[in-house]
């Protein structure tokens, strides 16, 4: 019944409204100013004003509504070229810090009393049974065969252990079969460096050598191996072994970092190896 109630009121509102309507329509070639036409004005004042209400703040809204849908956009647009232009800033990052790589290694080249190639490092060693190994993109192809001294720009890497047509493994100077003949810089005490796994040490320097923490290590060249000079590390500890001194060096270049190398084009009669 409530419904029906409702409904009955508002039909007649509405037909009460339509009956205003043609009545003003009515009333337009008449006289306006008059009793009848001054009710009809106080009758509606309130419905219209209401009616007006409402639909300015529905336009309001609405167009509110179109504001947010448009700055959501603008946001959505503006952050796309946020990220492109993160990207390439990344990208350029990227580029220099590789250029900069570039061009020590063709310092390296042009010092380098011996032919040198470059390669890409592409992989670790694919055996658990020996983690101090890089494969490089470079093989016997471009002249490279087995105990060729490997080096970056900072310093020493390693030896060609097997190579193939197009790749290469190289053993990090940090494996425990490694061993380099080696000078320490500052007062030319001379050893041998030698992997420990994780890092190297230098053994069998003289009791009564000069070696300090901080001093570098550099090949001497004596072993036929290494062209002499090249940067091994640095020593962070000493101590006292016997009749010798042991320094621990820690390596010059980063090991775990390596994307680019250059591999010595020097034959070497017989491959120093710890055994």
């Amino acid at each position: 019944m409530g419904f029906f109630k409702r409904r009955t009121i508002l039909i007649t509102l509405i037909l009460f409204f339509a009956a205003i309507q043609l009545f003003s329509l009515y009333q337009q070639d008449k006289a306006a100013n008059n009793p009848l036409s001054r009710f009809v004005l106080a009758v509606t004042y309130y419905p219209q004003k209401f009616v007006s209400a409402s639909t300015s703040k529905v336009v309001s809204v609405w167009y509110r509504y179109l504001d947010l849908v448009e700055l959501r956009e603008d946001n959505m647009r503006l952050q796309e070229e946020i990220d492109i232009l993160r990207q390439e800033r990344f990208e350029l990052s990227e580029a220099e810090v590789q250029n900069k790589r570039l061009k020590k290694l063709l310092k390296f080249k042009e010092i380098s009393s011996y032919p040198v190639v470059s390669a890409n490092v592409i992989g670790a060693s694919p055996s658990i049974l020996r983690s101090q190994v890089v494969i490089v993109d470079k093989g016997t192809g471009s002249g490279i065969t087995q105990g060729m001294p490997v080096a970056s720009y900072d310093g020493i890497v390693g030896r060609i252990l097997v190579s193939a047509d197009k790749s290469s493994e190289v053993l990090l100077i940090t494996d425990p079969v490694s061993a380099v003949d080696a000078y320490v810089h500052r007062t030319r005490a001379r050893g041998i460096v030698k992997g420990t796994g994780s890092g190297c040490m230098m053994q069998y320097i003289e009791k009564k050598s000069d070696v300090s923490i901080g001093d570098k290590v550099i090949s001497s060249g004596k072993d036929g191996f290494f062209p002499k000079g090249v940067i091994i590390g640095t020593v962070t500890d000493i101590e006292a072994d016997g009749s010798f001194i042991t320094a621990t060096v820690s390596p010059h270049v980063d090991l775990n970092s390596l994307e680019e190398v250059v591999i010595i084009l020097k034959n070497v009669d017989s491959v120093v190896l710890n055994e």
